[in-house]
C-alpha cells in the first residue's frame, strides 16, 4: 500500500466517479482504474461495487476511507511543515553557573525573539558535568568557563573575565599595595569546588609557582564564600563580577597579588561534526558576536 494509492482512492471516494477523479488529479481514467485495482489486490478485497460503469463505495471501502482520511491529513501536514522542522527541533543548552547567571539570560532573550518557534532547555552545572552531557549527546552545545581539553569538542572562545582575590576590610592585606603568592597561600583560602573552571584556573596558577594549597572552605556556591570572607574567616578568589556590589560598598577589598594575573576564558563548546540547525547557528552567532 502506497500513499499515492490512498490519495487516488480518497479522491475517487470524494468525486464518486473515476472520470471526475481523473480530471481532479490530471490523470487518465485507465491510470485511476489501474491504481484502484492494484490497491484492492494489495488488500485482498474489493473497495467499490461497480454497477453500470459507476462505482459505489462498499462497507469495506468505507472502513478504509475512515482510516485513510486522518492518515492523509497527517501526511499533508508533514509535507507542509517539513521545511520548518529545522526551526521546530528542540535545542538543548548547557551552561556553567557564572555564565548562566550573568551572560546567558540576555543571549536567550534575543534568541527567543529570533527563533520563537524553537523550544529550548537549559542545564546549569559545573563544567565537568556539562562536558559529560555533551559527550553523551544529552545537550547540543554549552557555554563553559576555563580550559576545555577534550579533542572530541569544538571550542570557540567568546569572552574573558578576571578573577580577583578578596578579603574583609579589616584584614591586614586590605592595607597593603600588594602581597606575594607565598603570603596568599599561607592564608585560610575559601575556594570553589574541584572541577569548577574557577578552581582549575586557581590551582593551575598556584602550581606554576610550585605551590599546592588546601582550602579551609570549599563550596559550589560563591555567595557562601563571600559571606565567609565578610566574617573574616579567610580569603577567596572569585570572578570580579560576583563581588562588584560588595566592593563598591566597601564590604570587601580586592588584594593585588604580585606577578599574578588570573583570568577565565569563556567558550561555546559542541561536538565535532555536530549537525547544526538554523537555530543552533543563530545561537552561536549571538554568543560570539
Amino acid at each position: 500500500m502506497k500513499i499515492r494509492q490512498l490519495i487516488i482512492f480518497k479522491t475517487v471516494c470524494e468525486e464518486e466517479s473515476i472520470t471526475k477523479a481523473a480530471e481532479t488529479l490530471s490523470m487518465t481514467q485507465p491510470s485511476i482504474s489501474r491504481t484502484i485495482s492494484e490497491l484492492e489486490e494489495d488488500l485482498g478485497t474489493k473497495l467499490f461495487d461497480r454497477v453500470s460503469r459507476k462505482v459505489y463505495l462498499n462497507e469495506t471501502g468505507k472502513l478504509l476511507l475512515s482510516k485513510t482520511v486522518p492518515l492523509l491529513e497527517l501526511y499533508e501536514d508533514l509535507e507542509e511543515n517539513s521545511k520548518n522542522l529545522d526551526k521546530l527541533a528542540a535545542l538543548r543548552i548547557g551552561a556553567s553557573m557564572t555564565i548562566a547567571n550573568y551572560i546567558l539570560p540576555s543571549i536567550m532573550k534575543t534568541f527567543h525573539l529570533e527563533c520563537a518557534d524553537t523550544p529550548t532547555t537549559v542545564l546549569v552545572d559545573e563544567d565537568r558535568t556539562i562536558e559529560e552531557h555533551l559527550l553523551h549527546h544529552e545537550i547540543d552545545l554549552a557555554l563553559m568557563e576555563g580550559v576545555v581539553t577534550n579533542e572530541q569538542l569544538v571550542k570557540i572562545p567568546f569572552s574573558t573575565y578576571p578573577l580577583v582575590v578578596l578579603c574583609a576590610p579589616s584584614h591586614p592585606f586590605a592595607e597593603r599595595d600588594f602581597v606575594s603568592v607565598d603570603e596568599l597561600s599561607s592564608e585560610p583560602l575559601l575556594l570553589r569546588e574541584k572541577g569548577s573552571a574557577v578552581r582549575d584556573v586557581i590551582d593551575s596558577a598556584f602550581l606554576l609557582k610550585n605551590i599546592s594549597v588546601t582550602p579551609a572552605w570549599t563550596s559550589i556556591n560563591p555567595q557562601v564564600l563571600i559571606q565567609a570572607v565578610k566574617q573574616e574567616l579567610g580569603i577567596t578568589i572569585l570572578p570580579r563580577i560576583l563581588a562588584e556590589k560588595d566592593l563598591a560598598r566597601g564590604r570587601l577589598c580586592q588584594i593585588t597579588v604580585e606577578d599574578w594575573k588570573l583570568e577565565c576564558v569563556n567558550h561555546v563548546v559542541f561536538l565535532k561534526d555536530k549537525f547544526q540547525t538554523v537555530a543552533f547557528q543563530t545561537l552561536i552567532n549571538l554568543i560570539i558576536f
